[in-house]
């Protein structure tokens, strides 16, 4: 498979003195061609920071990026055409119409007439917003206003579109939008690199997916993958009313020894088990726990998530 993007022990540092925060450090990657490559972690990862220095952004102060067999910080003007860029916060002209915005963009980069409009037409379409075109951008609602920041980037039919945390805050119908179009990207030729802290984004959106914490990669694989290397079996979660740290490890301990549990951990402030054939066996995990005085306040049975991969590395959730 070719490669599109090649970086090799990227570092990048911050402050100065005995204040000095390594903020990326020594991520090395390869991203192929037509993939949607997902960069997962919590906030203050160093996932924005990785994504600015790999489209030459932001200088690193350790190592090497390739995009197309170009250094985008020498040939960055080269590479101008080839990126599209939606970046996390909103950055069109609230005054202006979504069709206008479009235009606006279009003009910049120097788009023929008809060609703008077959672009600007297409992409309107592609996200719902057809009966919006004349309506001005800041009286749109906020999953409105989302799609139309998430189509800007590409007026000029990029080869590679970053997608920085592309979905937050939106209700449920506008981010099955956003997660359509950004999965049908690699079909119109397209490569993606997606940054996001949202596990079922990353799971549901991505080829393969590098878990980042610490500006470190801690582990890059299909989701799939990732998820079958922490074992087999089905989850459950349990809340106790009873809510002590202490209790609820000693529960999680006693319930590592039980048969037929895989594994055992408390992870916020919840008792979460892996179990084989776990259905047939709740009942009598249930009268075990009630032995063990755990008074159970809610229940749920779930499959493995990337989430239980972060905390397989780290010892804590994604979200802590």
């Amino acid at each position: 498979m070719k490669n599109i993007i090649e970086v090799s022990n990227l570092k990048k540092y911050f402050g100065r003195g005995d204040k000095l925060v390594k903020a990326v450090d020594g991520i090395s990657l390869e991203i192929h061609e037509k993939e949607i490559f997902g960069f997962l972690g919590p906030n203050g990862a160093g996932k924005t920071t990785s994504l600015r220095m790999i489209i030459g952004l932001l200088k690193p102060d350790v190592g090497e990026v390739s995009i197309m067999g170009n250094n985008p910080y020498k040939n960055g003007k080269k590479l101008k055409r080839e990126l599209g860029i939606i970046p996390q916060s909103l950055t069109f002209y609230t005054d202006l119409t979504v069709e206008e915005n479009l235009w606006f963009l279009a003009k910049i980069y120097d788009l023929p007439k008809d060609l703008a409009k077959d672009r600007i037409d297409s992409l309107i379409s592609k996200v719902g917003l057809d009966e919006k075109r004349k309506q001005l951008a800041r009286t749109l609602s906020g999953g409105l206003q989302r799609r139309l920041n998430l189509i800007l980037g590409l007026i000029h039919d990029p080869s590679i579109i970053l997608c920085d945390e592309p979905t937050p805050g939106l209700d449920p119908q506008s981010r099955a939008v956003v997660w359509d179009f950004i999965r049908d990207l690699p079909n119109q030729g397209k490569t993606v690199i997606l940054t996001t802290h949202f596990m079922e984004e990353a799971d549901r959106l991505s080829d393969r997916v590098a878990i980042i914490d610490n500006g470190k990669i801690l582990v890059l694989d299909t989701p799939q993958k990732l998820k079958a290397s922490i074992g087999e079996g089905d989850l459950v979660e349990f809340t106790l009313f009873r809510d002590d740290q202490h209790h609820l490890e000693k529960i999680s301990n006693l319930l590592k020894g039980y048969n037929g549990i895989v594994d055992s951990f408390v992870s916020s402030g919840r008792i979460v088990i892996r179990a084989l054939d776990v259905v047939p066996r709740l009942s009598k995990i249930l009268n075990y726990m009630e032995s063990e005085n755990a008074v159970i306040e809610n229940m749920k049975i779930r499959s493995t998530t990337l989430e239980d991969v972060f905390i397989n590395l780290t010892g804590r959730a994604l979200r802590d």
